[in-house]
């Protein structure tokens, strides 16, 4: 049986996936267009290296061993929400240091750090690629066909999130940035606070709901 169908599948799932707005593209936008192309770069690498840590970690069925000790994995998204927030906080003192004529930007230190953390602070991805997993990955698939999945979603992640850097460091995209560097520092702080919060009251929900 031919296994290019389940990996076209899979990587029309994952690029979709990562083609919507959320806290990966939020960094890397923001550090690409307040720093540098270089730093945006790096927080994409970042971006990249927490997104192979996760499928690797599903690939070993982590999903699954995190469903089940709900207490560690509730534990992991409360961590994941706080870091969310810190991020979003620390976004919005970028917005007021602007406004002061100072730049204390969100990962402008450690851009690769930046995008690390802020794909692992999101420990649904390993249930939802363990889930992806037991649908679509064929029952005794080669080894060499779990390395193939791995290589092509992080060939996928740096493609698009790279590209992202690329349009957002622009000399255009940073001039017109400059110019309401204000309002979108907090904007950008803003959305991240949001998915933190987000992510907060689903768990608040589910604590209730037991």
């Amino acid at each position: 049986m031919s296994l290019l169908p389940t990996l076209l599948q899979l990587s029309l799932l994952h690029i979709l996936m990562a083609m919507i707005p959320g806290p990966n593209t939020v960094v890397v936008s923001y550090v690409s267009a307040r720093v540098s192309r270089r730093a945006g770069l790096k927080a994409v690498g970042g971006v990249v290296a927490g997104s192979a840590i996760w499928v690797t970690l599903s690939m070993f069925g982590v999903g699954v061993l995190l469903l089940e000790a709900g207490l560690i994995y509730r534990a992991l998204r409360w961590a994941g929400a706080a870091y969310l927030v810190y991020v979003g906080l620390r976004m919005l003192l970028a917005g007021a240091g602007s406004a002061n004529g100072q730049r204390p930007a969100q990962g402008e230190r450690s851009p690769f750090i930046a995008g690390l953390l802020t794909t692992l602070s999101n420990p649904k991805s390993a249930v939802f690629w363990t889930s992806v997993f037991v649908i679509v990955m064929p029952a005794h698939a080669p080894a060499w066909f779990y390395a193939a999945v791995l290589a092509l979603i992080v060939a996928q992640s740096f493609a698009w999130y790279a590209f992202v850097a690329l349009a957002l460091s622009t000399s255009f995209a940073r001039r017109h940035y400059l110019r309401f560097a204000l309002w979108l520092d907090r904007l950008a702080g803003v959305i991240m606070i949001g998915l933190g919060l987000r992510l907060a009251y689903e768990l608040r929900n589910e604590m209730i709901g037991r």
